[in-house]
């Protein structure tokens, strides 16, 4: 029950009436607190607010803004303005969406929104602030929630997905014709951690669960259908979603080409929801245009799919089905993959500590391409991501976190020959040179031979660890070796009497940014581009170590123009920098410098010298 207490001074004199309860009635639920002036006239109004949260059953009072008071519609605030009519209407009004997120939205809208914000004012900046928005928030991560048939604290996504929807409504009046509001009150409210959600030590904390291949391929055999063994392969061999895989068709498998095998993923199984006139599943687009792509497979994959019986299918029959030929609900596998699941952390074959789903096999998808050097761009058209920026947020860490693992180790984990190489097996990853460390006391160091360079260090491990990154994502071996100082002295061309070549001796390893490239694009003395690979013009991002000092930078944007040497009398444009888009804005500007500039190129003919208009 809601109660009034007077909160006192040292002096024992009274500073305010404080209204305090439990959410809900229950002991367990987080406390909630409303404060009221010291006089009497407070002394009343908390009396009466009280008795209002107790005839509402605990909840605040609809229509009540903490520390405002209530809002009341009547109070000159016409229909359309009101926060609860302006907020339906903005979601009907959302365009390019699926039913089932409208259906979201306002199921977000009733249960979070309006009990706090339903009566205000959508124009009012006292309404919509700073603070009164700061205090929801506060409010929304004291709120427990049902999750499945436990009771919890409303996690840090859900309230930003949450506090997204009040973001995108009070944008939509700030851009009106006229602007209803002046500023969105929401930017700049900073939310809680989606890493920090405080689980138990035994519940799952992170979004992503990243498996090694031999982690899956030890699940796989954890399987006892067949079919659920070629379904897991598939998905972890492709990254294609759960809707996605279970949606392909026998015509979707192609070998369009002698050695070349492929899924084409051109649509995916939706859900309507239950207040629509046909509700329940359908067979709709993928989750964006990005997501309708050609995914290629191994020849082990393909071999998987003809043993599992793709060559008697219809074309237009479905290759995972309920074992009726019809859609494959993900609620009657979850039980199998559980299973699974529990049966290989039995035999020792997956760690304790993780508790993957099924779609982790996508996030895992993603670290074996990236382990092996694959760029960002061919992991999001792979992903069927709209954006680089999207794989990138997601995905960025594993560029150096990532297992040592690639397709072919995938194919070789999970017990599939695949027929690569002249011989009939699949050729061997090739690891750098500098596995063991060597380590030496007295007046010797360490260096990396990294193509050209040499980069030394005190500590072996520094080196070792250079070696392993620089192996994994460029490629090739990188050679550790022990030198004395007077070798690497003579070596670098250290003189006596200065700092010998030894301050370039580090104690840590160098610093490192991921630094995104465009071009060069090319273009003759007539203006005209000649860039031989188009690719060249979309962005790719990669690390770049300090020491790579042509490449490495810590500025959102740099760009070039330059005159080739050489008879073909070419110049070129490029770019690159930490910011995507300042990249992108370089290399437009680079790329019409190049064309303004290449009629003037030195080894045209000097009587043909003439500018580009």
């Amino acid at each position: 029950m809601a109660y009034v207490t007077p909160r006192k001074n040292a002096d024992g004199e009274i500073t305010s009436y404080q209204v305090k309860w439990r959410l809900g009635g229950s002991r367990s639920a987080p406390q909630q607190t409303e404060r009221f002036e010291a006089d009497e006239d407070g002394r009343l109004a908390a009396e009466v607010f009280c008795e209002a949260v107790n005839d509402n059953g605990q909840q605040w009072p609809p229509g009540w803004v903490k520390g405002e008071g209530y809002i009341d519609p009547s109070a000159g605030v016409e229909d359309s303005y009101v926060f609860a009519a302006y907020a339906r209407q903005c979601i009907a009004n959302k365009t390019g969406v699926e039913e089932r997120y409208r259906a979201d939205c306002y199921r977000e809208l009733e249960e979070y929104l309006l009990p706090t914000f339903g009566n205000c004012d959508i124009r009012s900046p006292e309404h919509f602030s700073k603070a009164t928005v700061a205090a929801w928030v506060n409010k929304m991560a004291q709120t427990y929630v049902w999750r499945g048939s436990k009771r919890k604290l409303m996690s840090p996504k859900t309230l930003r997905n949450v506090h997204g929807l009040l973001s995108s409504i009070l944008k939509e009046a700030v851009e009106a014709e006229p602007p209803l509001r002046v500023r969105n009150p929401c930017k700049g409210i900073r939310l809680p951690r989606t890493d920090d959600e405080g689980a138990l030590d035994d519940e799952r904390t992170e979004e992503m669960e990243f498996m090694t291949p031999d982690e899956v391929g030890g699940l796989v055999s954890c399987f006892e259908r067949p079919e659920d063994k070629v379904l897991v392969r598939l998905a972890y061999g492709t990254g294609l979603r759960w809707g996605e895989i279970t949606a392909l068709a026998a015509r979707h498998a192609r070998n369009p080409s002698p050695g070349i095998f492929e899924v084409r993923v051109s649509r995916a199984w939706k859900r309507r929801p239950k207040t629509h006139p046909q509700p329940g599943a359908y067979l709709g687009t993928p989750k964006s245009k990005a997501s309708r792509r050609t995914v290629e497979i191994s020849v082990g994959l393909w071999q998987e799919l003809l043993g599992h019986g793709l060559p008697a299918l219809g074309k237009d029959a479905l290759i995972f089905h309920n074992g009726h030929g019809e859609r494959l609900v993900y609620s009657t596998f979850y039980d199998r993959w559980v299973a699974a699941v529990t049966e290989a952390k039995a035999r020792g074959l997956i760690p304790e500590w993780k508790y993957p789903t099924f779609h982790d096999l996508r996030h895992s998808h993603v670290a074996a391409l990236l382990s092996d050097r694959h760029s960002m761009e061919y992991v999001k058209r792979r992903l069927g991501h709209e954006s680089i920026k999207t794989t990138s947020d997601r995905y960025g860490h594993l560029l150096r976190e990532a297992h040592a693992g690639a397709l072919v180790t995938i194919d070789r984990a999970l017990g599939i020959s695949s027929t690569t190489g002249p011989g009939g097996e699949a050729d061997e990853v090739e690891e750098h040179e500098a596995r063991t460390p060597v380590t030496d006391p007295g007046r010797s160091l360490y260096v990396a031979h990294v193509g050209s360079r040499l980069v030394g260090f005190w500590r072996a491990e520094d080196a070792e660890e250079l070696a392993e990154r620089w192996a994994r994502e460029r490629g090739g071996a990188v050679r550790v070796e022990r030198m004395s100082a007077d070798w690497w002295i003579r070596s670098t061309g250290g003189q006596i009497g200065s700092d010998n070549g030894l301050k370039a001796v580090r104690d840590e390893l160098p610093g490192r940014a991921f630094v995104w490239f465009l071009g060069p694009a090319l273009y003759d003395v007539d203006g005209r581009e000649c860039t031989p690979n188009p690719s060249a013009h979309q962005p790719a991002g990669r690390w770049v170590w300090e020491f790579e000092e042509e490449d490495h930078t810590e500025e959102p944007s740099h760009s070039t123009t330059r005159w080739r040497p050489g008879r073909e009398a070419l110049t070129e444009a490029r770019a690159w920098g930490l910011d995507q888009e300042a990249v992108l804005a370089a290399y437009a500007v680079a790329r019409a410098d190049a064309v303004r500039t290449c009629g003037y190129h030195p080894e045209r003919a000097a009587g043909e010298r003439q500018p580009v208009t």
